[in-house]
């Protein structure tokens, strides 16, 4: 069976979670700044996204798919600016003329406009007057202009590695007041990995897709459930403390058109595994406490 390969651009959990699935003749390659932190099984490869020189070893490893996952240098518009346009800029140049069958880049929803908690589509207008979500979307711009055979893939929220800043703060009792309501939209990481590897074998033939599951549901709604599972009390605020960023609800028909199949289409359904994984672990460990 001639082998073929998926250049991880950004190799961390996501990275990871898909090689552990690829099948038939797929194999990963890994590139991050530490290729020692690349798992077994794994062809690691040193790269900075800082320095675009590095990202010309591409060219040479001639991929045939090739995933990027950004995140940003630091939590500033120029952090974001590295993190994302600049970042992507020296991944399509160190491509050279090498044009990969498959290209996936992991952006995010935020790119859309709306901040009031109305539903957006895939062809929704984006936020192109902030300049954080304005990075991310010049490196999608740059992505698909580069590469004919290139999808977006917008994610919600991620979760599914360690309980993660919602369940911590559900935890610790830090709450969203009743009112207003506001709209959240997540995707299990294991569902995006493998619709990746999904992919890989059904080729796609939208340019921009959102990966959300089927449950866009208010944020009330998930830390009155969470408190349950946990036995806690569900006691809220009368009113929020500190001025909370807009909200909006994902359509995600593009991800079923596809004929993907989501193993956690709703936040019960994730949740509940991260919940048991979290307090066996809790069981274990001295000194680890939900509370």
């Amino acid at each position: 069976m001639q082998h073929k390969s998926i250049a991880i651009v950004g190799f961390g959990d996501l990275g990871t979670r898909v090689s552990r699935r690829l099948r038939g003749p797929w194999r990963s390659i890994g590139l991050r700044r530490n290729a020692a932190k690349v798992p077994a099984g794994v062809r690691g490869v040193a790269v900075d996204l800082g320095e675009p020189e590095s990202l010309q070893v591409l060219s040479s490893l001639a991929p045939d798919a090739l995933m990027v996952a950004l995140s940003p240098a630091e939590r500033s518009v120029a952090g974001y600016e590295a993190g994302f346009s600049r970042a992507m800029e020296g991944i399509v140049a160190g491509l050279g003329s090498h044009v990969p069958e498959q290209a996936f880049f992991i952006s995010s929803t935020r790119v859309y406009a709306e901040a009031e908690g109305a539903w957006v589509d895939e062809d929704s207008p984006l936020a192109m007057e902030d300049p954080y979500a304005r990075a991310i979307i010049d490196a999608e711009q740059c992505f698909l202009d580069a590469l004919p055979r290139a999808t977006v893939l917008r994610a919600g929220g991620l979760y599914g590695h360690g309980p993660g800043p919602l369940l911590r703060a559900v935890a610790a009792g830090r709450l969203n007041p009743r009112e207003p309501l506001r709209y959240g939209n997540r995707i299990h990481r294991e569902d995006v990995a493998e619709f990746i590897t999904y992919a890989l074998e059904h080729p796609l033939t939208e340019r921009v897709i959102n990966l959300v599951d089927d449950a866009c549901v208010s944020v009330q709604e998930i830390e009155r459930w969470l408190c349950e599972e946990l036995r806690l009390p569900y006691s809220v605020p009368e009113a929020a403390d500190t001025p909370r960023r807009g909200h909006k609800r994902i359509r995600n028909e593009r991800l079923h058109d596809t004929g993907f199949t989501l193993k956690y289409p709703d936040y019960r359904s994730g949740y509940r595994e991260v919940l048991g994984d979290w307090t066996a672990h809790s069981e274990r460990e001295d000194g680890l406490d939900l509370h």
